[in-house]
């Protein structure tokens, strides 16, 4: 009896000893039939908050039949390119000016032949829907006349358009009168929910941004000769990938660029 419960005790021992190797290799074996595209490469995107919905739909029409993941980062230029210096992951920047382009440059985190313009916009005026008034672009108008409230810009310390914004307002001599009315937001979407909500006069925001709404609408267009070209711009990572490469140049694609013309922005398709 006892050498029967020690030959059964041996046999117990040996299954816990082979139990940790039956799992291992279940393991590999279960993997090895998992579809291969469950396996997804990840991408980190870093984009100026005024390009969302049309990098949004240029990212999904590029994802069908490439297995790969795409983590979209929003934000005003300025904020983004301080997180990547940071040391944020991000394997593709986009920028709604040159200066948050040339910090990173600086600090040697972008693949200098990949910088390249994106995408061209226009600066415009918006004011609720409900709303109307006349502007003259010149030192003479009486900009106090127009805004009763306050108006809304990015805060140009870091968001693009809002430095495009207190160019123009400074080359007419306009921002130094009424900058105790001027509220400065974090990126342009946040301009445009202001006027939305009618808690400003009125905005200075891209045309993409002004179509989004149909709660603004746009009082007019401001001349080019008032400030800095409007471009967008794309540029890889360091850090970037296989991946992050084949998205890269999808947006040089007529595709992409159809898109962003959908969305109001202005490319030269080939």
């Amino acid at each position: 009896m006892f050498a029967n419960t020690g030959i059964f005790m041996k046999k117990i021992k040996n299954i816990f000893i082979l139990f940790p190797i039956i799992l291992f290799f279940t393991g590999i074996i279960s993997s090895c039939n998992q579809p291969q595209s469950d396996v997804k490469s990840k991408i980190s995107l870093f984009a100026a908050t005024g390009t969302m919905l049309a990098v949004n739909e240029i990212c999904d029409s590029f994802t069908p039949g490439n297995t790969v993941q795409i983590e979209k980062n929003y934000a005003a230029s300025g904020n983004l390119a301080r997180q990547i210096v940071n040391g944020a992951n991000a394997n593709i920047f986009i920028s709604a000016d040159i200066e948050w382009i040339n910090f990173l440059k600086d600090n040697n985190l972008l693949i200098d032949t990949t910088i390249s313009v994106f995408a061209k916009n226009k600066l415009v005026i918006i004011c609720p829907k409900n709303e109307h008034f006349t502007i003259d672009f010149s030192e003479q108008f009486d900009i106090e006349s127009i805004v009763p409230d306050k108006i809304a810009i990015g805060d140009p310390s870091y968001v693009p358009v809002g430095k495009y914004a207190k160019r123009v307002l400074d080359t007419l001599g306009w921002y130094n009168r009424i900058s105790n009315k001027v509220i400065l937001a974090k990126d342009v979407s946040s301009v445009l929910h202001y006027v939305e909500l009618d808690e400003c006069d009125w905005g200075i925001v891209y045309y993409t941004e002004a179509l989004k709404s149909e709660k603004v609408k746009i009082i007019c267009e401001i001349p080019e000769n008032l400030c800095l070209p409007i471009q967008f711009y794309i540029a890889e990572l360091r850090s970037s990938n296989t991946e992050s490469k084949k998205l890269y140049s999808y947006f040089k694609t007529n595709k992409a660029k159809r898109i962003l013309e959908k969305q109001g922005f202005i490319t030269e398709i080939n």
